[in-house]
């Protein structure tokens, strides 16, 4: 149920006049139970899996809270356990299986796993791994089975995020209210947003991109110019769309949920791109991957020494693979997550060791920084051929094309 179609628009209506109706206690159990419907409107035969999944996930962070260090640690595993073998299975099984069948014929491989992933499995994953970090970590002391099921099946942002946090979103329940008078028109507002970006600009644009989803021998470096650049507007107006969507439905149920873009392509730099583009995205792997993994791997080395150095350009290598296979299972997924990865370590080298060491680069200019905003929007756009041509073999003709 796509929010840019009339079923979702009658069935948010619905849920809205349920909601407005409902004495404040049970609007909770209006959210989470909309929610379940919401996601069996995809398909009832992976409902009884995401429902598995999160009681697993509250069941492992009851046991964290209340048993001691080994069980904490064995029930942590479980749970990673259960959520990265769940996530994998669904969403990776097929497409290492084909890959392992590719290189190894001779084996008779056969391709295994599900051929229909999952609604949202990567954001139910996401988000239920940093509940049971903050769980084990004492971030998250207190939490009940309505307010995480409630967390967990919030409609408006299960499609696209954004990412949510346990404890800013449960803090929020015990006082859940319609929105009313500025509230109300911000709400609207920004769901009015969101459908612009998505119907009047983001899917028209989509005849531009086509080079690149059907690349061809014979096409030339400035059609496939002009479809990287269009590509660039699409992905923006498709994820903010849906996000803006995501947010002004949650404002509207009284709830408050993370942006999760700030106008990335003014970024001056790379590193500031990510810091804006798909924000709860990136600040969760930041959070729960990039900095653990730095921190292991610098075993205390300063960050500014050529250890610490070197672990910082490996780790924006790692979690920006681990950022594109996210949005997708092929390796062209991976390579693009590759191409971002490498463009963040060397953002990083030249800030670190050349920029420092460069009086005009230091100091900055106007020009400096048009050129910076330039190179990193270029650096993008050129980057999205990975992911919008079929394979990576249909990508590398793209690219051949410049040369």
């Amino acid at each position: 149920m796509f929010f840019n179609t009339w079923q979702f628009a009658m069935f948010a209506l619905l849920v809205v006049v349920i909601y407005r109706l409902a004495s404040p206690r049970l609007r909770a159990y209006v959210l989470l139970l909309s929610g379940l419907i919401f996601y069996a409107s995809a398909g009832v035969g992976y409902l009884l899996l995401i429902v598995a999944v999160t009681l697993a996930t509250y069941a492992c962070a009851r046991m964290l809270q209340s048993g001691k260090a080994g069980m904490r640690t064995g029930a942590f595993a479980l749970g990673l356990l259960v959520l990265l073998g769940t996530l994998c299975y669904y969403k990776y099984a097929r497409w290492i299986t084909k890959s392992l069948a590719a290189l190894f014929p001779h084996l008779h491989l056969g391709g295994f796993g599900p051929l229909i992933v999952p609604l949202a499995i990567s954001f139910f994953t996401f988000e239920f791994i940093h509940f049971l970090s903050d769980v084990r970590s004492g971030r998250i002391e207190r939490f009940t089975l309505k307010e995480f099921l409630t967390f967990a099946w919030f409609f408006p942002t299960m499609v696209a995020g954004p990412i949510k946090r346990y404890r800013l979103f449960s803090a929020q329940l015990g006082d859940l209210r319609m929105a009313q008078g500025p509230d109300l028109q911000a709400a609207l507002y920004r769901i009015a947003c969101g459908l612009f970006k998505k119907i009047a600009i983001a899917d028209p644009v989509t005849i531009f991109v086509d080079p690149l989803f059907h690349p061809q021998l014979g096409m030339t470096a400035p059609v496939y110019a002009v479809a990287m650049v269009a590509a660039t507007v699409k992905i923006y107006y498709d994820l903010s769309g849906y996000s803006d969507i995501a947010i002004g439905f949650a404002q509207l149920f009284g709830v408050r949920v993370p942006e999760n873009f700030a106008r990335p392509y003014w970024a001056p730099n790379i590193v500031e791109f990510w810091h804006r583009w798909h924000i709860s995205l990136s600040s969760w792997v930041r959070d729960y991957v990039f900095v653990p993994l730095a921190r292991t791997w610098r075993k205390g080395a300063p960050p500014s020494s050529t250890r610490g150095r070197s672990v910082t350009v490996v780790s924006f290598i790692v979690i920006m693979l681990i950022i594109g296979v996210w949005h997708g299972a092929g390796w062209h997924f991976a390579a693009w997550g590759l191409w971002n990865g490498v463009s963040l370590a060397a953002y990083y080298l030249w800030r670190n060791m050349v920029v420092v060491r460069v009086a005009f680069l230091r100091n900055g200019s106007l020009a400096l920084d048009l050129a910076s905003i330039g190179l990193t929007y270029v650096s993008f756009a050129f980057g999205l051929a990975l992911i919008a041509a079929p394979s990576t073999a249909d990508a590398m003709m793209v690219y051949r094309s410049f040369l």
